[in-house]
């Protein structure tokens, strides 16, 4: 029978006949958290440039999109090399949550480097140009709706958009860094929960 203990917070073991092997919750989760969060360095690149260049956009988004995936695939690929017979939800959700939270620190650490140092308010710039024309669009967009009660709440939204963004805009480095962490925190308790629902593996219990 196969059966998992832990010996202290961050380990693991498994015991399986004579067989037992130990796994540190902290260090495979440091791991992990590394390649997606270098992964998501990537995808903050990529949104970074297309605040800039329109015709990254779609890259930006699947490059987002993209996140929970890479993250799942890394979980996976550890568990089918480490835990086959066994991967019990609560040890799946730890190194799901711990992946994501070295993930954020990662790469909102770089994103907080980048706009505190090297950025001198160009994200910001860029962010509110894109969103003047959005505004612009969405004016002549506005004009084509035969209901006003459709236009007036249509109009509200963008008009809550924009001074959403310009609140966002007008925070220092350290302020977005915040929000990002927030935001990532947010997201990634979520997936994490999703994730180890769909990794986790249970006994199977032979017939006799």
């Amino acid at each position: 029978m196969t059966k998992f203990a832990f010996l202290n917070r961050t380990e693991m073991e498994e015991q399986n006949g004579n067989k037992v092997i130990r796994i540190n919750l902290m260090q495979v989760s440091m791991t992990l958290g590394t390649y997606l969060g270098l992964y998501i360095i990537l995808a903050y690149a990529f949104t970074l440039l297309s605040v800039k260049f329109a015709a990254l956009s779609a890259v930006a988004m699947i490059l987002m999109l993209g996140i929970p995936v890479i993250a799942f695939f890394l979980i996976k690929r550890f568990r089918d090399a480490n835990c086959k017979p066994f991967f019990p939800f609560p040890v799946s959700w730890m190194i799901s949550i711990l992946t994501f939270l070295f993930a954020t620190m990662l790469s909102c650490m770089a994103a907080y480097l980048y706009l505190r140092f090297i950025d001198n308010g160009a994200f910001a710039a860029g962010l509110m140009e894109r969103m003047d024309m959005i505004m612009l669009a969405s004016d002549s967009a506005a004009q084509e709706f035969t209901d006003p009660a459709q236009a007036e709440q249509y109009n509200s939204t963008m008009e809550l958009l924009k001074q959403t963004i310009t609140w966002f805009c007008s925070l220092p480095a350290s302020g977005m860094t915040k929000q990002l962490v927030q935001t990532s925190l947010m997201w990634g308790n979520i997936l994490s929960l999703i994730i180890a629902i769909i990794t986790t593996k249970r006994i199977r219990l032979k017939q006799e």
